[in-house]
Order: C-alpha cells, then structure tokens, then sequence
C-alpha cells in the first residue's frame, strides 16, 4: 500500500494577510498624514485666529435683543420707576397747593376778623366784655401771622417740588427714549463694542460678515450710532469679559445677527 503523498499546498489565510499588509500599513501612513495635516492646519488657523484679534480693532459683537434681555428689562424696571416718582411728586404738590389755598382762606379770614373788630375794640372801653374782644382780636392777629409763615414755607415747598418734577421729568423723557426700550415687544439685533474699537465705529461705516472664520466675507449693514450707557460682554474668541458700549446698527441679512462676530470698516483680509 502506498504512503500518502504529503500536501505541497499554501494555507490562504497567511497569503491573504501578507497581501494586505503593505495597504493596511499605507492606510495607516495615510491617516497619519491626515491626521496631522489637520492638527497643523487647526494650530495655524488658532495662532492667525489670535495674532489677527490681539491687532485687530474692527470687530463688533452682535448682540440679540428680546423682551427678556437684561438691558431691557432694566430699561422698563428704570422707566416704571421714574413714572412712579413723578406720580408721587405730583401728588405731594397737589397736597402742598391744597394746604396754601387753605392757608390764604384762614389768612383771608382773619384779615377780615381783625379788621372788623380792631374798631370797635378800640371804643369798647376797659370793661370785661372789652378785655374778651381785645383777647379774641389777638388770637385772630396771631392765626394771621401764622398763616403768613406758614404760606412762606408752603411756597417754598411747592418751589422745591415744582424744580423736583421739572428734572422728574427731563430723566422721564430720557429714560423713555432708550433704545433698549424697543425690544419690549420684537427682537432687535445691536452690537457690542469694547472701547478700544470704538473709534473705529463711525455713522455710516459698513459692517461684514464672514462665512468660514475671516474669509468667504461680504457687506450686511452698517453703524447708525453708538446707545449711551456702559455694558459687558465676552470677547468673541477669548474667554475673557470686557467693558464697551452698544451700537445701534441695520442689516440687509437679518441672520447676520445671529453670527459670533461682525467687522466694521472693511473685510479682515479684503482679499477675500
């Protein structure tokens, strides 16, 4: 009986895996490259990021502003409580006006008193009915006086309150034209600018949006004017708060409002 002739075969598996190395070990090389390539574009991008905002002085913040924000809110609460003051005021003027006109009666009357009855004191003698009206004369002479000192500090009191809701009124009228004031019923978009920018936000000077970072940029507003009154906010790339103020702006792209970041004066590189 003849022996079995011994197998000369290859296994498959290890062919396999040796013919797949070389693209598995380029994959690998390839993802690396990419990998890499994108660490290296992310760090260049981060540090142009950084060195165009440290020299940069053109940026404006948008900021979205609704019923709810908290300038409004504390625009209405500021209005709400000077029109409260000036109702109080008011009505202590009517009160001190109500208190001079009865004064001036109770003046007027005892004038009158003391006129009527000076005569007839005199004649009436140094009996004991005189010795009453001599007494009743000088209480009506005293209540006179009194309601002449009592008139003067009245007077003066409505001088006080008169000034009080003159200047009531001009912080009424100034607090009622706040601009913060029209996001009590729609939203309305303003921007943010610290003070080392401000220089740069003139009236009428154009406002850009870029699409991809600072690049892919067009042309979606333009500065109206700067709102009074200091304000916070976060730098739009640094974690850090800054003191500014507001700009009322107009934009054609109302979703320009919603970007972190807006440029005033031209493009961040106007070549693109």
């Amino acid at each position: 009986m003849d022996a079995p002739m011994p197998s000369t075969a290859t296994p498959r598996t290890p062919r396999v895996r040796l013919s797949l190395q070389p693209i598995i070990v380029k994959a690998y090389k390839a993802a690396g490259i990419v990998v890499l390539g994108a660490i290296l574009v992310g760090l260049i991008l981060y540090l142009v990021t950084n060195i165009f905002y440290f020299f940069d002085s053109s940026w404006v913040r948008p900021v979205i502003l609704s019923p709810s924000h908290q300038k409004v809110v504390a625009a209405a609460a500021d209005l709400s409580d000077a029109q409260q003051r000036l109702d109080e005021l008011e009505v202590d003027r009517a009160r001190a006006a109500a208190e001079q006109a009865k004064l001036e009666r109770a003046r007027a009357a005892s004038t009158a008193f003391i006129a009527e009855t000076a005569p007839v004191v005199e004649d009436a003698g140094r009996n004991l009915a005189a010795v009453g009206a001599r007494r009743e004369l000088a209480r009506a002479e005293l209540e006179a006086q009194a309601a002449a000192d009592d008139l003067a500090v009245t007077a003066r009191q409505l001088a006080v309150l008169d000034a009080s809701i003159a200047r009531q009124k001009t912080l009424l009228d100034r607090l009622g034209s706040s601009y913060y004031l029209k996001a009590r019923g729609e939203k309305i978009v303003v921007g943010f600018v610290p003070y080392e920018n401000l220089p740069t936000m003139r009236p009428g000077t154009p406002l850009f949006r870029c699409r991809w970072g600072l690049v892919n940029c067009g042309q979606v507003g333009k500065v109206i004017s700067v709102i009074d009154g200091e304000v916070t906010e976060r730098h739009p790339e640094k974690d850090r708060i800054l003191r500014g103020v507001m700009i009322e702006l107009t934009l054609s792209d109302a979703h320009a409002g919603e970007d972190n970041v807006l440029f005033a004066g031209s493009k961040p590189f106007w070549i693109f």
